[in-house]
């Protein structure tokens, strides 16, 4: 299963760049999941039982789902694509990988757990690795002065996703996961669009080229419906942090994939610093899973 959510998140890193040369940030999010919302909605609503249960899920726990649905899916995607508009594929796929960290903080902030030596040496390490990927963007021509931008996007947006496993991990204790995402995703998609007006020229969707739409149908369906009932269902059958851990290796395809695909080059910055994060990440794991055991 985590294999599975491993290959089709490596992928979607491809086809959110290549989308974002016709589609501003936004706009590619709302149709990612305007599409992907009826859908899974029309998956969970084919019993009975959980049609019923995802309208008294939104009125028992709409300020609960609420929130799911703004970090989970609005901010993360506005603050995602937005940041793949200024640094690669790879880079985007190394730095969400702080999620682990972030979700580790969280927990010792809400969750009391206690923050070990080996911790607090993986969280310096990860940083190490991502100041080591900033300074790289930041050389070079003026253009590159705004890589850094796309460094601290990716790195809030990996903070949405920490957030979202958390807090989700308690809600899953109470609704079905289907019912679950079925609500964060109606919810999240509700607020995306107000950003999506915002920024304008949604045109550009309905004269997007088929490449474009193959893309947006990618993220929608095995990136987002497939992907996300996936996720739930790990993260509510394993702890957390061994979930995380199997999401390392994503860097490595989306790096082939990129390269093969986009024709973006990896640089011995970009190398170092997805070292340092993944030895980061692994020394924060590593730790809670000898606790854990």
């Amino acid at each position: 299963m985590a294999g599975t959510i491993v290959c089709i998140w490596a992928g979607s890193f491809i086809f959110i760049k290549l989308a974002l040369l016709e589609i501003p940030p936004i706009a590619l999010a709302l149709a990612r999941f305007g599409i992907a919302t009826p859908i899974l909605i029309a998956i969970t609503s084919f019993q009975q039982s959980s049609r019923s249960s995802i309208k008294s899920a939104l009125v028992n726990d709409f300020w609960s789902f609420s929130f799911l649905g703004l970090i989970g899916v609005t901010f993360l995607y506005v603050l995602q694509f937005y940041s793949l508009r200024f640094i690669s594929a790879t880079e985007g796929s190394v730095i969400i990988n702080l999620h682990a960290i972030f979700a580790m903080l969280l927990s010792a902030v809400f969750l009391k757990e206690s923050l070990t030596r080996q911790k607090i040496a993986g969280v310096f390490v990860a940083f190490s690795g991502v100041l080591v990927i900033t300074i790289k963007s930041a050389q070079g021509t003026i253009v590159n002065l705004i890589e850094p931008l796309g460094v601290v996007l990716m790195m809030a947006a990996a903070l949405c996703w920490a957030t979202y496993s958390v807090y989700g991990k308690k809600i899953l204790q109470k609704y079905q996961i289907q019912v679950m995402t079925s609500c964060v995703f109606l919810l999240g998609t509700i607020y995306l669009i107000p950003f999506a007006l915002s920024e304008g020229n949604m045109g550009s969707i309905v004269s997007s080229s088929s490449t474009a739409w193959l893309s947006i149908i990618f993220l929608a369906i095995p990136s987002s419906v497939v992907s996300y009932i996936l996720w739930n269902r790990l993260i509510q059958e394993i702890d957390v942090t061994k979930v995380l851990v199997s999401l390392y290796v994503i860097p490595i395809p989306t790096a082939i994939l990129s390269y093969l695909i986009l024709g973006e080059t990896i640089t011995y910055p970009v190398i170092a610093g997805a070292a340092l994060i993944i030895v980061g990440v692994y020394l924060t794991e590593s730790s809670r899973s000898k606790r854990a055991s």
